[in-house]
């Protein structure tokens, strides 16, 4: 099959949760179809026109509006969605840059406008979240504005009613969109966050060496990591990590480090390190003893979570950063916010403390066989696209 990917985000490098998984499934996909992945990036972007990464090429369109969008959002000024309004204007060439007649076009929610634009005859809806949930959950830039909520509906409603297909990160989402839009349920399915299987390795006591030695990291106590971008309620999360963790990991001896684009809140403090974005995480994962996930907002799932426990990683998560997950609840240590700092002082323990195989339920989240399963999905319902629509799923 050829497999069209719409997204608004640059995949490679997959620097956060949505980009990891958009580039995990492309990857997995790709092990037995062409698959095409139109990201649609800033003009500053640095990459390249078009790229072969993984078996998935990669073509970038740069759109100047994105900026503008992104620009609104930081000011109060506008949610980030309103870039779907640039993309439906251009979605003609955006369609046009990825070239031939696919099987299936899967986009992103603000580029499902392009689905009329696109000739496939199989559309699909790559849900990262039940977005109006996530929109007024995380209390986002415009959330508490009836009229930016129903633009979000109206957008998300008509990708769902579009698509023959909608991929759900978890089962609360997929059930959120039968009972909110309609969705026949046959005509949702659930392909849940996972960690990338090509580059993630198994921490030993050689590689944390190694990796904090690059760091420059000395430390008598535990190191504890955070990753995240920067989205409120990543920003959130910090805070509370600041308030509640940093004070007790520097009694401790310890460090607080912190990764990816949620760093440019400017985490402060005695024995927090913060590392900014980062291409390869796997040795900051390495430096670490245990991955924090203190998610108390937000729908989908973390992907830090079992990028954390494949990577070998005690994991300490908020139950709420548990959602999507419940296979992983035996290999991860659950607390409230204000209980991390005692759970880190007992030395939470991961699955690879005593050296055994990696349990199944966090090997069955390597993107390539997330990525396969989906693959299998699409042959096995490309060819039912009529009986789907007749079932009340346009495409």
């Amino acid at each position: 099959m050829l497999i069209h990917l719409a997204t608004d985000n640059d995949i490679h490098p997959a620097r956060f949760g949505a980009t990891q998984r958009t580039m995990g499934l492309a990857r997995g996909l790709a092990r037995r179809n062409d698959v095409r992945a139109l990201c649609v990036v800033p003009n500053r972007s640095a990459g390249a026109a078009s790229e072969r990464v993984d078996d998935v090429t990669l073509v970038r369109t740069r759109a100047w509006y994105t900026s503008l969008a992104w620009r609104l959002e930081r000011a109060h000024l506008a949610p980030l969605f309103v870039a779907a309004r640039g993309h439906r204007h251009a979605a003609r060439r955006l369609v046009a840059a990825l070239g031939g007649t696919p099987d299936v076009f899967a986009a992103d929610l603000l580029l499902t406008p392009l689905f009329a634009a696109s000739a496939a005859p199989f559309k699909t809806y790559m849900a990262h979240n039940f977005e109006l949930g996530h929109f007024v959950d995380t209390r986002a830039s415009g959330s508490a504005s009836a009229r930016w909520r129903d633009e979000l509906e109206r957008l998300e409603r008509a990708a769902v009613e579009a698509a023959a297909l909608v991929v759900a990160c978890t089962a609360d989402d997929a059930a959120r969109f039968v009972e909110r839009y309609g969705a026949a349920p046959d005509a949702v399915c659930v392909i849940a966050n996972g960690w990338d299987d090509t580059r993630l390795g198994v921490v030993t006591p050689e590689s944390r060496a190694r990796a904090r030695a690059a760091l420059g990291l000395e430390t008598q106590g535990p190191v504890a990591l955070f990753v995240g971008s920067d989205v409120p309620h990543n920003r959130a999360a910090l805070a509370a990590l600041l308030e509640h963790v940093a004070p007790a990991l520097a009694r401790q001896g310890g460090t607080l480090l912190v990764a990816g684009s949620v760093s440019r809140a400017r985490a402060r403090g005695a024995h927090v390190r913060v590392l900014g974005e980062v291409d390869d995480l796997a040795p900051v994962l390495h430096a670490a003893d245990v991955g924090l996930n203190p998610a108390a907002a937000g729908g989908g799932s973390n992907v830090k979570l079992p990028t954390y426990l494949a990577s070998g990683l005690a994991a300490l998560t908020t139950p709420h950063g548990l959602r999507g997950y419940p296979e992983l609840s035996p290999y991860a240590s659950v607390a409230p916010i204000e209980r991390f700092a005692e759970a880190i002082a007992a030395r939470p323990r991961s699955w690879a403390a005593d050296g055994g195989a990696m349990p199944e339920p966090i090997a069955a989240l390597g993107w390539t066989r997330l990525g396969e399963r989906l693959a299998a999905t699409f042959a096995a319902r490309v060819t039912r696209t009529p009986e789907l629509r007749a079932g009340g799923v346009g495409a």
